[in-house]
């Protein structure tokens, strides 16, 4: 259990840098916290600047422009969908008793699941991650012994109300662990994926008064021959909180004002907005 003996080495570093009570999402009724605005802003608008200059949220929230539907999106939302069905697979067999070398054998992906053209690599991904929740139960079994219900693997796509924070009522979060964010990301990694754990924490906060210190993001990439998977551990820390909370609040003043911020020196050619940008 990899991600386990990772997440441990960061107690130590919440130990030095506690999170205040000010920057928990239970104090969404004062500042920090407490947005400028309630907008129903998603993960997205906030924390993700594939469009530097976030003309990207302008031209969505103030021109009522639509994006395209890239190719890139189309694999990126596969994947998610794979990710959710095999940790649901796993669990829902173990429940029913199976034995971690059984779930291995008797699991399978539908083929709905995937666009015909990526299909095959979809079911390497999902028989990657089979056998890694698989062999997670093993191990917690050859342990613990019994029924090791407490390895059972992340409940996935777990819905959370992120209005109190000014963000959509209808956040989606990719999985939710033993006090732990999970969430998935295909593609290059980007140093502000890290941003949407905070958010996420600060949503469930919000919502639940129960401290969310800790996050996963699960890389699945290696598309279309091998498949790599790379879990990366992050303390929810006070200052990733404010760069989140501070850009929130960029945001909305973005949409207030109704400025067009400008196009990017550089634009990712994989923008649902791209087209509209540079037309």
């Amino acid at each position: 259990m990899i991600w386990r003996q990772h997440l441990k080495r960061l107690h130590r570093v919440r130990e030095y840098d506690p999170v205040p009570d000010e920057l928990r999402g239970w104090h969404y009724y004062s500042p920090p916290v407490k947005p400028k605005s309630y907008m129903g802003l998603t993960m997205g608008e906030i924390a993700y600047d594939y469009c530097p200059t976030k003309r990207d949220v302008y031209l969505r929230r103030v021109l009522n422009e639509r994006g395209s539907e890239k190719s890139q999106l189309v694999y990126g939302q596969a994947i998610h969908r794979v990710f959710s069905k095999a940790l649901s697979d796993v669990r829902r067999m173990y429940v029913m008793g199976k034995d971690p070398f059984d779930i291995v054998k008797e699991s399978y992906l539908e083929q709905e699941f995937c666009p015909q053209e990526i299909y095959d690599y979809c079911k390497k991904v999902y028989g990657n991650l089979i056998l890694i929740w698989s062999s997670q139960l093993a191990e917690a079994k050859a342990f613990y012994g019994g029924d090791s219900v407490g390895f059972l693997p992340w409940s996935t796509e777990v819905r959370v109300d992120g209005s109190a924070i000014g963000m959509s009522d209808r956040l989606v979060i990719d999985a939710l662990g033993e006090f732990t964010l999970i969430e998935v990301k295909t593609g290059k990694r980007e140093d502000f994926h890290k941003l949407a754990l905070a958010g996420y924490a600060l949503a469930i906060e919000s919502v639940t008064e129960t401290p969310m210190d800790y996050g996963l993001l699960v890389y699945i990439n290696g598309y279309p021959n091998d498949v790599e998977i790379r879990f990366e551990g992050h303390y929810i820390s006070p200052d990733l909180r404010r760069v989140f909370l501070d850009k929130r609040d960029e945001v909305i003043d973005l949409i207030q004002n109704g400025r067009d911020p400008g196009k990017p020196v550089k634009c990712p050619e994989n923008c649902p907005f791209y087209g509209v940008c540079w037309r």
